[in-house]
């Protein structure tokens, strides 16, 4: 234990005090502050501005149009700068035009943009401009206003959502490409390392004096507390943006999802943790065996393809789960191992997995860590001293079978 001890100590040093970690989370702070900053300053700025042209006998008024849009504010032009106006939007100094005419003696509009549509203007200006119309066109027939109303009153509709998770959809999003990131790269940096100590034939040099599974042990604990280290970075940058206001205290948008805080509860907090680090032993463990069976860095990409594979299969999941999280292949998922703890934490949040689901979820984690761990650390013993060049999936076995 005390060679071990000796061993974690030495490369935790080395990991904490590396010029590229300290230089990693520096930036790390600064693009999380750079994002909420961001996006702070970007929702409170100028809207982005429509021409609205009206050549038509439906009279509209520009205040009343403009209520209810939130970052778009409409504009009156003449019917005779439209070109003109076409022309400010394709060089991106105008975010669109929107023309109101007649067709079939009801009122239509034609929204001009660049490249992508305000489906929100659309949408609240069409329901403005139809009852535009509906006031000329009871107007004209000398239709009793009072049953005209009545006619075109829409069906109210009281939505009762038995189980509402539109505020943890953001939280979900974050988290799970942050743990994606995260597993994924603390995972290539175990494997990495070991190839090049191989590589350089450091591993001759440590094994008369350290077993080679305390060194194994030793890089995948390192990098677990690295991976550890960073969220609470992203946390202290979290917190600072916070404290500078840039984060609203109960809601706030993230690259236009919404985040409700008060989801944010110490059981987010703690499955994240737990699946984070579970997800993270399961992975590393298969990287650490793999940096073992290659003897140069160039060999290690091909032979890890199948785990990282497996981890985007894990994020794509994930990442659909945030819209459907009931759906079979998402409850499915959350049982496999590979795409457990992506999945299931993704389930958590949403609020379609219990207790006992968690419970279930976090003995198979457990069970497979210990089988794969078994597999793994007699592959990397075997595999570590084997400079026979390009090892062939048979070669893996065999090594996973000797003692």
């Amino acid at each position: 234990m005390g060679k071990f001890m000796t061993v974690f100590k030495f490369h935790l040093k080395d990991g904490l005090t590396s010029k590229s970690f300290i230089f990693g989370n520096l930036i790390t702070i600064v693009i999380v502050l750079g994002i909420f900053g961001f996006s702070h300053f970007s929702s409170n700025g100028s809207k982005d501005e429509v021409a609205f042209i009206n050549p038509t006998s439906y009279k509209t008024n520009i205040d009343q149009l403009n209520k209810g849009l939130n970052s778009v504010k409409l504009f009156l032009q003449e019917e005779g700068d439209l070109a003109q106006l076409k022309k400010q939007v394709r060089d991106g100094e105008l975010d669109g035009i929107i023309e109101m005419k007649e067709k079939n003696g009801l009122p239509a509009l034609t929204y001009t943009y660049k490249s992508f549509a305000d489906q929100e203007l659309v949408a609240i200006l069409t329901q403005k401009i139809q009852q535009v119309g509906i006031n000329k066109t009871i107007a004209d027939s000398n239709v009793n206003p009072e049953v005209a109303a009545k006619l075109v009153t829409p069906v109210p509709v009281e939505n009762k959502a038995l189980k509402d998770t539109t505020g943890t959809v953001g939280i979900v999003y974050i988290f799970v490409i942050l743990m994606y990131l995260l597993i994924l790269g603390q995972g290539q940096m175990i494997a990495n390392t070991i190839t090049a100590e191989k590589a350089s034939r450091v591993m001759e040099i440590m094994i008369p004096k350290v077993k080679p599974i305390y060194m194994m042990y030793g890089k995948i604990l390192v990098q677990l507390v690295t991976g550890l280290v960073q969220i609470v970075i992203m946390l202290l940058g979290f917190l600072a943006s916070y404290s500078l206001g840039w984060i609203d205290g109960k809601q706030f948008s993230f690259f236009g999802f919404d985040i409700d805080l008060s989801n944010l509860t110490g059981i987010v907090v703690a499955s994240f943790i737990i699946y984070f680090v579970l997800g993270y032993l399961l992975y590393a463990i298969g990287y650490a065996a793999v940096g073992a069976v290659v003897s140069r860095t160039e060999d290690l990409g091909s032979v890890s393809f199948p785990i990282i594979m497996c981890i985007m299969v894990a994020f794509f999941i994930g990442i659909s789960s945030i819209f459907n999280p009931a759906s079979t292949l998402v409850v499915v998922s959350s049982y496999i191992p590979i795409t457990s703890p992506i999945v299931t934490f993704s389930r958590i949040v949403s609020g379609e997995a219990g207790y006992a689901e968690m419970g279930i979820t976090i003995v198979i984690l457990l069970a497979s860590i210990a089988i794969i761990n078994h597999l793994a650390s007699r592959i990397y013993v075997n595999g570590v001293m084997n400079y026979s060049g390009k090892v062939k999936f048979k070669d893996v076995i065999q090594m996973a079978q000797k003692h």
